[in-house]
């Protein structure tokens, strides 16, 4: 504690038996061997000393011996005056000599109750936020909606909100979503120069070092990228210059020419065919007629087939139609099944160019009138398709 000089005085502290120092000052309860009170401040120091039984600055005084009695001698009579016999003088009794003060009785302190306990309450730790059932995002309580992908959600114990259904969306539709085009604008609007520009020196460089390579090894850069646009949007266009020839050349029925399977016409071309015909396997010694399609040098990416007459002919269901076919290019040879249908496309991609495709019937689909049939089966229509041609 201060005093008016600005030095610090004792406080008025006392020990309890735990050894603490409780100061005076404050009240506040100081450790063992503490001068200074942790609270305010005050000295504490002096409090270290234990209380003695008699009080330090109490001198105590030695014994008196005790005072001799004193005796009273007679007086003469003086003229006039009758003399009477002296009164007996009367020896009073001894006063005893005061001892030395007892020395005040120091109560000893109590020591501080223990604190009563404190029962403090468990606080409840919240339970961790649940994540989206959809993609697995942590989602904070009460939230409707999931952030990362829309997903609409109800929580434990509520109802679920009247909204409209949740709809997952593409990633291409939210590529040409107007609200998204908006905000992927203005975000790019915000970037330093530098960096809105920087994707397209990336890309102009690398097409730049593209089209110097097709240049040096003497590819057309143009027909590339073309040729790359058109497998991107799967373009495919018609064979040109095909002509049709069949081997041999007499397996043609009537009336029909191998002409009429390239002419983009209704006419078909037509061959005898019975129940009992069986085309032969893929690489071996054709049994039927084949029908051989030569063109310029071209990749074949598939072949649409019109298999039979076409739907609107009476006597279409009335003939064989072809169920099974192989077909041959280059050193390969594949077979491909067919489905009874008008038109159908056959997937066939020979990888390398070629200038020949040759087809063969295996197997046919009966006539469904087995009486009155016509033992002929035939094609009205082969088209072979390749990307566009691109220079």
């Amino acid at each position: 504690m201060a005093g008016p000089d600005g030095e610090r005085r004792p406080a008025d502290a006392r020990k309890v038996a735990s050894g603490d120092v409780i100061c005076g000052d404050c009240g506040e309860t100081n450790k063992p061997g503490s001068e200074f009170c942790l609270f305010c401040g005050a000295y504490l120091g002096w409090q270290e000393r234990e209380p003695s039984g008699a009080n330090d600055d109490t001198e105590v005084l030695p014994a008196q011996p005790p005072a001799p009695a004193r005796s009273v001698a007679p007086q003469p009579a003086r003229a006039g005056q009758t003399t009477s016999p002296p009164a007996p003088v009367l020896a009073q009794p001894e006063r005893p000599t005061p001892g030395p003060e007892p020395a005040a009785r120091v109560e000893p302190v109590r020591p501080a109750p223990p604190p009563a306990p404190v029962t403090v309450a468990a606080v409840p730790v919240p339970p961790p936020d649940p994540g989206c059932p959809t993609c697995g995002r942590v989602i904070e309580l009460g939230r409707r909606f999931c952030g990362h992908c829309g997903e609409q959600l109800v929580w434990p114990g509520t109802n679920a909100p009247v909204t409209r259904a949740t709809q997952r969306s593409t990633w291409w539709s939210r590529l040409w979503d107007s609200k998204d085009r908006v905000a992927r604008r203005a975000y790019r609007r915000s970037l330093p120069p530098l960096y809105r520009w920087r994707r397209v020196i990336v890309i102009v460089l690398a097409l730049g070092l593209i089209g110097g390579g097709l240049t040096v090894v003497g590819r057309s850069p143009k027909a590339f990228f073309l040729a790359r646009y058109h497998d991107v949007r799967n373009t495919l266009v018609a064979v040109p210059g095909v002509t049709a020839a069949i081997i041999p050349p007499e397996a043609s029925a009537a009336d029909t020419t191998p002409e009429a399977l390239v002419d983009g016409t209704a006419k078909a071309w037509q061959m005898s065919w019975t129940s009992s015909t069986q085309g032969g396997p893929c690489r071996s010694t054709p049994t039927t007629a084949v029908i051989q399609l030569s063109f310029p040098a071209t990749r074949v990416r598939d072949i649409n087939l019109r298999a039979g007459l076409l739907d609107n002919n009476p006597n279409r269901l009335l003939q064989f139609r072809p169920k099974t076919v192989w077909i041959a290019y280059g050193d390969q040879c594949v077979e491909r099944p067919l489905a009874d249908v008008q038109q159908q496309t056959v997937p066939l991609d020979t990888e390398v160019l070629v200038d020949s495709v040759r087809l063969s019937v295996q197997t046919a689909y009966p006539p469904d009138q087995p009486t009155g049939g016509q033992d002929v089966l035939g094609f009205t229509e082969i088209t072979l398709r390749s990307r566009p041609p691109v220079r």
